[in-house]
């Protein structure tokens, strides 16, 4: 009963992110009402409710549901004990996602509500930057503090962000070689890094 139970959740979500995805790909974010989601999505309003308290927080829901995607897609040859390999990995894919949904990133800059939604963003990106930091298998990084790693987080998604943001603001396409080139150079020998940081913290 259980299972049947999370087969129709998983189903409702995978409804609403692509009735998301459509619509964020006609018009921008506060253009977007839940009645409306909701039609697209072909559920009823109290079912959104019941898992959501606004579109704020489905967004929310969105972004972490996109980099769980990212995560569950990774193929074996990528090293999962070395944070910089994976933290390369997801950027290629957070950069294909862009380039197929060119018209939704650009609704979604272009918003009104891009200052909040780019904080939703950013918590998103250091979030889920520190859960790849403390899931290294990487034995040296699982004795750096949890809260050293959640700096370390933050640090990557504010500088990542900023990137992105950047090339996004000019209008033309992002300069995927120049980011990834970026992001090679800045998380080489990252698990040292931040292992060497946290002995000159101690």
């Amino acid at each position: 009963m259980e299972k049947k139970l999370d087969l129709r959740i998983e189903k409702t979500y995978m409804l609403l992110h692509n009735a998301f995805t459509a619509l964020m790909e006609e018009k921008r974010f506060e253009e977007i009402t839940i009645n409306e989601l909701c039609d697209r999505a072909m559920i009823r309003r109290t079912t959104f409710y019941k898992h959501f308290a606004d579109k704020y927080e489905y967004f929310s829901f969105y972004l972490t549901e996109l980099c769980d995607k990212f995560r569950s897609e990774m193929p074996l040859d990528v090293k999962n004990d070395d944070f910089g390999s994976v933290f390369l990995y997801m950027n290629k894919e957070l950069l294909a996602f862009l380039h197929q949904h060119e018209r939704l990133v650009r609704n979604l800059v272009n918003s009104n509500l891009f200052p909040m939604l780019s904080e939703i963003l950013s918590e998103k990106l250091s979030t889920d930057i520190a859960d790849l930091l403390h899931q290294c298998p990487s034995p040296d990084l699982r004795r750096v503090p949890p809260a050293l790693l959640e700096h370390v987080a933050d640090f990557y998604a504010g500088g990542l962000l900023m990137m992105l943001l950047r090339e996004l603001k000019k209008g033309t396409p992002v300069n995927e070689d120049a980011l990834l080139e970026t992001v090679t150079c800045l998380t080489k020998n990252a698990n040292q890094s931040i292992v060497e940081l946290n002995h000159v913290l101690a």
